[in-house]
This record gives structure tokens, sequence and C-alpha cells, in this order.
């Protein structure tokens, strides 16, 4: 195959962002890209093969999740890519405001992905400075061996993903540094949240303080919201307990994996089956294993979750929070969705039991889930979707 360009990816400190890196150098090496992969563990020693790679020809891109390294300098004070001239794509799989003081210095050959079209659009208003923004969905990660059939599986219910409601208290900030009442404004948004989970966080603090006759300039906003993120950890915390301890309180077998579920008093049922924390690639065996995977969204109301195509790629049924987004994209027979209002959520274990009593229904949902997500929502098909609208273009 004739090579079609060269790329920079990274391997971190952090197992999911690397099984998507790995997922997205599989589906550029498909396409004929020349890979170095840069471990960030070994930061000396990739420097002085980076500088091998790069002198062997012009690199097309580096591309990062969550990249830090987007501020990486030389002795100078220079912005590394800068000077190198390589395109930096950024990939945030999380709300830009978790990432201001990267996000701040992303270099003039910046490019930055988001995973929710809402994301973009903060990118779009609040950091100017950024040439490029765009939305990519997130991708799964499919096997190459065959499922077992939904009938012989041994999980009713799989829920992977962590509590944050003990951790969101630690992330307060200092709020006698604001010249307003900011305690108030994030208390009166955690509640509009609560009372109406279609909101965004940024939309509903700005409201706030807007109502308080707080007017700030973008730049001060800015700052005050990526101040008080621990909101979306209260909120997405407050909606997910609440979900799972639906389904383990209507007595269906469930399995949990993740941190923070230990404290709940329904944890210790005996339908209930709690792993705690487990690798990537232990939940997507997990998930084969699964009838039903139970998905909840980290406050994404216009994006995509990889557990979602994960679930699907490995033949589980997917019953999950939905999204602007995902109500577009996915056709009601590849999955079951529901809303975070109240009369939605209590009928959820009803919704969840009757599918369990229908190993056919299930089959038959999982078996379309996996033939749309295998068409085009796995990392390679992001790949091929990079290359063809951005990477090709460079």
């Amino acid at each position: 195959m004739e090579r079609t360009g060269k790329l920079i990816l990274f391997h971190t400190e952090l197992d999911t962002l690397n099984l998507f890196s790995n997922q997205l150098k599989q589906g550029f090496k498909d396409l004929g890209y020349e890979i170095f992969e840069f471990d960030l563990q070994q930061s000396t020693l990739s420097l002085g093969l980076l500088y091998d790679f790069i002198k062997k020809g012009s690199v097309t891109a580096m591309i990062g999740f969550n990249s830090p390294f987007f501020g990486m300098q030389i002795p100078s004070g220079e912005n590394m890519w800068e000077v190198l001239n390589i395109p930096c794509i950024n990939i945030l799989v999380d709300h830009p405001y978790w990432y201001h003081n990267i996000l701040m210095r992303t270099p003039r050959t910046g490019i930055v992905l988001s995973i929710d079209r809402n994301h973009s659009q903060y990118i779009e208003r609040f950091y100017p400075h950024i040439p490029c923004t765009g939305f990519l969905p997130h991708g799964g990660t499919p096997t190459d061996h065959e499922f077992v059939p939904i009938a012989a599986r041994k999980i009713d219910v799989l829920y992977a993903g962590s509590l944050y409601a003990d951790y969101a208290v630690s992330q307060k900030p200092d709020f006698t540094h604001f010249h307003f009442p900011a305690e108030q404004v994030c208390k009166r948004s955690i509640d509009h949240l609560l009372a109406h989970p279609d909101s965004t966080i940024e939309s509903v603090v700005e409201d706030q303080l807007l109502q308080s006759g707080i007017i700030l300039p973008d730049e001060e906003l800015r700052q005050f919201i990526s101040s008080c993120v621990y909101i979306e950890r209260v909120v997405s915390s407050h909606y997910r307990e609440k979900i799972v301890s639906l389904i383990a309180k209507s007595g269906i077998p469930l399995t949990i994996c993740g941190d923070g579920w230990s404290g709940c008093d329904w944890i210790t049922l005996p339908n209930v089956h709690y792993g705690g924390r487990i690798s990537p690639e232990e939940v997507l065996e997990k998930m084969e294993d699964s009838k039903i995977v139970l998905n909840t969204m980290p406050w994404f109301k216009d994006g995509s979750h990889e557990r979602i195509f994960n679930a699907m790629l490995r033949g589980a049924t997917v019953v999950s929070e939905t999204s602007s987004y995902l109500e577009k994209t996915l056709p009601a027979d590849v999955w079951v969705s529901f809303n975070l209002l109240p009369d939605c959520l209590e009928t959820l274990p009803q919704r969840i039991a009757g599918l369990l009593s229908d190993n056919r229904k299930l089959q038959s949902i999982a078996s379309s889930g996996y033939r749309l997500a295998a068409s085009g929502h796995t990392w390679q098909a992001r790949a091929r979707e990079l290359h063809r609208d951005l990477l090709s273009l460079l």
C-alpha cells in the first residue's frame, strides 16, 4: 500500500484513552499512514525517536485525546508544534471546561474536536484563538471473534461507570475569590439542572448569573464556568445513582463496575454484584457476556459515548440515556432509549424486566445494533472520517 502520510499518536497513563488511541492507530495503518507513538511515560526517549521520525519526512499531524501535550515547549519557550509546523488535533472526550488551561495553550497549528456539538459551540465562543474546531462522535472497539447468543449470557444487566458524588465536594472552588455571590449562583444552577436535566451546564450557569444581575464578559464567564466544574459531578452523579438504584431496588440482577458505589445503601442487595473498578478491556469482556448494557451520559446533551457503541459491537442490547445526536443517529430498532424526566425513569425497571423476559426481542435489538455499529461507529471508522474530512486537506 502506498504511504498516505505520517502521524504522531500518544501513549499516556490513562488506559481508556490508550484504548481509543490504539483503535485509531489501527484504522490509520489500514489507510496507509506511518505511525509514531509518543510514550509520555518515557518522554526523553520518545523525544529522541520523534526527532528521527520527523527527519524522514514531513508529518501530516499529531493526534491526541484530552491532550496536555498541546503546550509542549522547546528550551527557548516556543511551542514545539508551532516550530515544527505540525498540525495538532486534540480530541476532547469530556466537556472543554475541564481543559481550560490546555485550551489556552493551543498552538497556532491547533485543531480541537469534541464528541458533543454543544462542546464545539462552547469552544468557538470561549476560545476564539483556536483556529479550527469540529465534532467527532465517539467510536467503539470491535472484536474478531463470535459472540455468545443473548440467551446464553450470564449477566442480565451490566452498568460500567463510576460514581463521583463524594468526589464532587472536593472540587468546589474557593468562592471568596469571586466578587459576586458565586456559591449562590452555583447552588441555584444545580437546583435548576436537577429539575431540568435537558439543559447544558454552561447555559444554566450563565442564565443564573444574568438573573442575579451579573453580566460577565466572555473571558470572565469562561473562567467562572471552568472553576465550577463540580456542578457536573453533582448533577450527573445524582441521576446516575438514581437510575442505577432504580434497577437495583427493582430486584433485577445487576452487575456494576466502577469506583464510588460502595457507600450506596442498596449495594449489598442480593441481586447486585459490585466488582469495583476494572480495566477497559475487562469491561469489554463483560459486555460480551451481558444481555443488557445500561448506559448513562456524562451530561452530554448532543453527543455520544463509547459505551453505547462498545456494547453494540459486543453483541449486547443497549439501554441508554438519550441525546439529540443519538436520537438523530440511532434508529429505534437498534437500542432502547430513555430520558431523565420522572415519568420515563419510573417505568425504566419495568421496561428492562420486560426485555429480559423476551430473549428473541433482545437478540433482535442486539443484532441490529451490532450491524449499525460495525458499519460506521468504530474508531477505525472515525479514522476514515478524520482522513476524509480533515487530514487529506492539511
